[in-house]
């Protein structure tokens, strides 16, 4: 017989839709509750999730000593993540969090040491490395497939986002917990852990955010890969471009499209690109 775990769903709107649609009894989930500060994401949730207008609440306290879960999927801000974990903790509920941890490296570690003192089951939701092309680069620093890269030691990694409203990104490094931590766990998924970093923050003079919300950063690997890493929020268009280089060929990634081509055997050689 499937177990079906009771779940509280804390934050239903813009990232917190995700959750209302896969947590279905054939996934061997039960919605026994939702949280929201916004009457419209309750109602459309609601329907969508098929729950009685009881089982919608405004706070996570009152929701999670009505409706008891065994597990809860908070999708809110991310300056409100560590206050909810320990909510959840508290009641012996299990905790996914949305990314990022926490505002800072302080609360990380403190939920990190609140949740092992109480026994308690936190994670993080690093859906970032089961997409289309994180599972692409996954393979291609393996092995077998016809566009691995074998012996990489070069890897760029920019993303460019125009994001010009701060909204929750007010508080200092926001970009990097907020983005750049499903970037980096890309990279410790593709390539394992690091040993060395050295970034920089910066912004646009024109920039509406009160802390840095540009991050450039090179990382260089155990296994002896470098990284060339940006990321930005001042940009004027968006762009995604992930460059892997090695021994016999380099894959490029540029905005979801990718091509293999073989390493040059002279000096500024091309050779013919071939779609992946």
């Amino acid at each position: 017989m499937k177990c079906i775990v009771p779940v509280l769903l804390v934050g239903v709107g813009n990232r917190g839709r995700w959750p209302v649609e896969r947590c279905r009894p054939e996934n061997g989930w039960r919605i026994v509750g939702l949280v929201d500060q916004s009457e419209a994401h309750l109602s459309e949730a609601r329907v969508r999730a098929g729950v009685a207008e009881a089982a919608c609440f405004r706070d996570v306290a009152m929701a999670l000593a009505a409706t008891r879960p065994q597990a809860m999927i908070v999708c809110t801000p991310t300056v409100t993540h560590v206050p909810m974990a320990r909510l959840g903790i508290d009641r012996g509920v299990a905790v996914l969090i949305e990314k990022g941890m926490a505002p800072c490296w302080r609360d990380a570690v403190e939920l990190v040491g609140y949740t092992a003192a109480n026994g308690g089951v936190v994670a993080v939701a690093q859906n970032y490395r089961y997409d289309g092309v994180s599972a692409l680069l996954r393979r291609a620093l393996g092995a077998g497939e016809p566009y691995s890269v074998e012996a990489p030691f070069l890897i760029d990694y920019v993303q460019h986002r125009v994001r010009p409203q701060p909204r929750t990104l007010t508080y200092p490094f926001a970009s990097v917990w907020d983005m750049s931590c499903h970037h980096f766990d890309n990279l410790l998924h593709w390539i394992g852990p690091v040993v060395e970093m050295t970034a920089h923050g910066y912004r646009a003079s024109y920039t509406p955010y009160e802390h840095d919300n540009n991050t450039s950063a090179f990382l260089r690997f155990r296994n002896g890969v470098c990284v060339n890493y940006v990321h930005t929020h001042d940009a004027s268009r968006a762009s995604l471009r992930i460059e892997v280089h090695g021994v016999n060929g380099a894959l490029v990634v540029r905005d979801e499209r990718a091509e293999f081509s073989a390493r040059p055997v002279v000096n500024f050689g091309v050779c013919p690109a071939a779609a992946v």
